[in-house]
């Protein structure tokens, strides 16, 4: 299996998100104030929350220290009512914020989260507490990991707070701050921003000049950044702005000898440094996996004895395997890079996988092993592929069982190398509830096909069978689908499609409206969307049910080209409405009045101008997302089940 990234799509974290959230009742530490190095206890009641009633509830702290961001495991243990954990807040945290969950469902603690700052001896809040705090409320993090609100206001006092409190701290804060009153439409805020730029711009240091480039850029001043980053370097050659073009120009580079090249001479001029160790090996990482792709396995060898890191590899070990299997080419080969790509993965699972920032040990573990189970898979299907089907088979069947059933590519591998056992029964029983569960798509009906003729000895009733199926996976997925409906006021919106004509919610009032956000670069957004294209073509003639695809988030400034041109290379036919600024300087206008986390997102609308359903991220297959939009347009549409879905309030 290639791997694919099927984690929702967040914007780029600039800075993190929410107030100062004191303990409430449901959850209380042992110290209110906690410091550096200090050991401690916590107690948590979740009665009352939405973790009430779960027997899975997970605790992870997440320390704010404006470097490394660690996060910890708080092994929890039941006590009573209460479940009871610990951590020790490490040196140089400045301030943390608890995440209770289970599952998908987080306590929020009514979207305050549970944040603390980190104190000193004379109890008041080390340097860096405040502006971590507002670094938390600002940003987004928050949001994203704890679903802490944004509140710049908030977060805006804070920053004074630090910086009245310690002024030093402005060198690291201080440019998170100047890009937040930036994005502002507080017109103070606007004078204070551009007063600053004006102070900043008549300097001639390093420093300054390339916080007033940063800030250029985070506030979407193109061409003022344009201008001072040729300023900056012919001034500084080799300072950090000509190093970090330096490394996008890397980046962009396709071809593998030319990215050697340019490797060589980056590193020339910015000799490798233990703080950089991760960039560089990753620099090292892409010329070999450029090689392997290239097929020239000599320079692959070269380079990846380079890699420091070699779970890095293990993405392009597979991605090449996956590829040569598909076009059923060097299976030999590919066996060998896949068969490398779980044997890099468990040593390192083996050896203690280190995490990365903002992620705690159990979830790098868990994320080894994801990986694992996606290159397992890319691995059975080579080896069924060379007719080597019972050890297949082998590390099939833990594949489909460590994945919960829950893939269509996964069943389907499993479903083929069943049959190619002759294990017929077990294919047919893991293909129905696969269909039933609405995951399925043509090749797993194939194989079913193939596995009931050979249980029947014919084809008779094949149809009538399928049928039944089909009517099974239909009921409960409505059983679902009205479960989940909702019932509250759709945000009004009025933008422009591609034409330049404005088209509005309001202009769609007595239809059922179908709106998708999602990017050029989003990848489950793309990859849903030949099952968008197909509920598109369903409801074509029905002129009750239209669909809008609103593009938002986009980098840069000049996105509307390469939108039209990505929407014209794949030959959709969808209505495309531009999403426009926000507050904080992005296309983000509509996408946050939505509450949208990640993308893509769907929100289904009925005739009235009210949401009845929010379905995030990809389900995994053309004909289950064809399913999951034709149940909801469809509910939406009935006047009994609009009736009665229950109301909420939407939020994140």
């Amino acid at each position: 299996m290639k791997t694919l990234n099927l984690i929702l799509i967040v914007p780029g974290i600039l800075l993190m998100q929410n107030t100062f959230a004191q303990s409430s009742k449901h959850l209380t530490l042992s110290d209110e104030t906690p410091s550096a190095g200090e050991k401690i206890n916590l107690s948590y009641n979740p009665a009352g929350t939405p973790l009430e009633g779960k027997n899975d509830i997970k605790a992870a702290v997440y320390f704010l220290d404006n470097k490394k961001f660690p996060v910890a495991d708080v092994d929890l243990k039941s006590t009573g009512k209460e479940l009871k954990g610990d951590f020790t807040v490490p040196a140089d945290t400045k301030a943390l914020f608890v995440k209770l969950s289970s599952g998908k469902d987080i306590d929020d603690n009514a979207e305050k989260g549970y944040v603390y700052q980190v104190y000193d001896k004379a109890n008041k809040p080390v340097e860096g507490a405040n502006a971590m705090n507002a670094y938390l409320i600002s940003s987004g993090m928050g949001a994203y990991f704890a679903k802490i609100k944004n509140d710049q206001s908030a977060a805006k006092e804070l920053y004074k707070k630090e910086f009245t409190a310690y002024p030093q701290s402005q060198k690291d804060f201080g440019a998170n701050y100047w890009a937040m009153l930036g994005t502002s439409k507080d017109a103070t805020d606007k004078a204070a921003y551009d007063a600053e730029m004006k102070k900043l711009a008549k300097s001639t240091t390093e420093t300054d000049m390339n916080l007033v480039y940063n800030l250029y850029q985070r506030t979407r001043k193109t061409k003022e950044a344009d201008s001072l980053n040729s300023i900056i370097v012919a001034k500084f050659p080799k300072g950090d702005i000509a190093k970090n073009a330096a490394g996008t120009t890397f980046n962009k580079e396709k071809d593998p000898a030319k990215k050697e090249e340019l490797y060589k001479a980056y590193i020339a001029n910015y000799p490798e440094k233990n703080e950089e160790s991760t960039l560089q090996d990753n620099f090292r990482m892409q010329i070999a996996s450029g090689y392997l792709k290239a097929n020239n396995v000599d320079k692959y060898k070269e380079w990846a004895a380079q890699v420091k890191k070699k779970s890095q590899l293990a993405d392009a070990l597979n991605n090449v395997a996956w590829d040569w299997a598909e076009k059923g080419e060097n299976l030999d080969e590919a066996a060998t890079l896949s068969k490398q790509s779980l044997d890099i993965l468990d040593d390192e699972y083996k050896s203690g996988v280190a995490p990365s920032m903002y992620m705690s040990p159990a979830q790098a573990k868990e994320n080894n092993r994801s990986s694992y189970n996606t290159f397992a898979d890319t691995y059975a299907f080579i080896l069924y592929k060379q007719g080597k089907y019972a050890e297949a088979l082998k590390y099939q069947q833990a594949v489909y069982e460590n994945t919960k059933y829950t893939d269509a590519e996964i069943s389907e591998h499993y479903a083929l190398i069943l049959n190619a056992n002759g294990q017929y029964t077990k294919a047919k029983e893991v293909i129905e509830k696969t269909v039933t569960e609405g995951k399925t798509n043509e090749s797993l009906k194939a194989q079913l096909a193939i596995a009931y003729a050979k249980i029947k000895g014919n084809n008779a009733g094949y149809q009538e069978y399928l049928a039944g199926l089909e009517k099974q996976k239909a009921m409960k997925a409505k059983a679902k689908f009205i479960k989940d409906m909702i019932n509250t006021p759709a945000p009004v919106f009025a933008l422009k499609d591609f034409e330049g004509k404005e088209v509005s919610l309001a202009s769609l009032k007595g239809k059922v409206v179908v709106v998708d956000f999602w990017a050029t670069w989003c990848g489950p957004c793309k990859m849903s969307f030949p099952g968008m294209q197909m509920a598109v073509n369903k409801y074509k003639d029905n002129d009750n049910v239209k669909f809008v695809f609103i593009d938002t988030w986009e980098n840069g400034d000049n996105y509307l080209p390469g939108v039209k041109q990505f929407i014209a290379d794949n030959k959709y036919t969808f209505h495309v409405l531009m999403d426009e600024k926000g507050e904080d300087g992005r296309q983000s206008k509509i996408v946050s009045q939505f509450k949208v986390d990640g993308i893509p997102t769907k929100f289904v609308i009925d005739k009235n101008g009210n949401i009845r359903f929010k379905y995030v991220g990809y389900s995994g297959s053309s004909e289950a997302v064809l399913d999951e939009v034709t149940n909801m347009v469809d509910l939406a549409a009935d006047p009994d089940a609009v009736t009665n879905a229950p109301k909420v309030t939407m939020t994140k």
